[in-house]
């Protein structure tokens, strides 16, 4: 009885979640060869959605993956773009956000792939638990 429980509690509440990769460094992941746990918060995940809050999402070229990202920008925003994008200014369209990887020169991020659909955001950042001289708020 226990397990269909904490599965309700891990998919729509919290979960720990491990983080790879260069991407978010030196936030997360500051040594590329280690691993961050951090707390997902999963409740209203989409809700009262801000810039600079760091968020989970269904990767939109991969929508298997969960990736890691920084909200740089939201609906009708301006947003200054980095290489690959075409163009150097964008407007967020409306639903949607534009966010980027805090290591800009190593990240799969807006930049890529444009502004993603707030649908896609599945948790918000709120803590790093592990390692734990790295505990604390993101």
């Amino acid at each position: 009885l226990w397990f269909p429980a904490y599965i309700l509690f891990v998919d729509n509440v919290y979960s720990l979640e491990r983080v790879t990769g260069r991407s978010m460094s030196p936030n997360l992941c500051p040594d590329p060869t280690s691993k961050d746990y951090i707390l997902a918060k999963h409740w209203n995940a989409t809700k009262d959605l801000q810039r600079g809050q760091v968020i989970m999402f269904r990767s939109p070229v991969d929508p298997e993956r969960q990736v890691v990202k920084r909200i740089i920008g939201l609906e009708d925003d301006i947003v200054r773009t980095r290489h690959p994008f075409p163009q150097s200014l964008v407007v967020v369209p409306k639903g949607q956000l534009w966010v980027e990887g805090d290591e800009g020169f190593h990240s799969l991020d807006s930049n890529s792939y444009g502004p993603i659909p707030i649908a896609l955001v599945t948790a918000k950042v709120t803590h790093i638990v592990f390692p734990f001289e790295r505990m604390g708020g993101v």
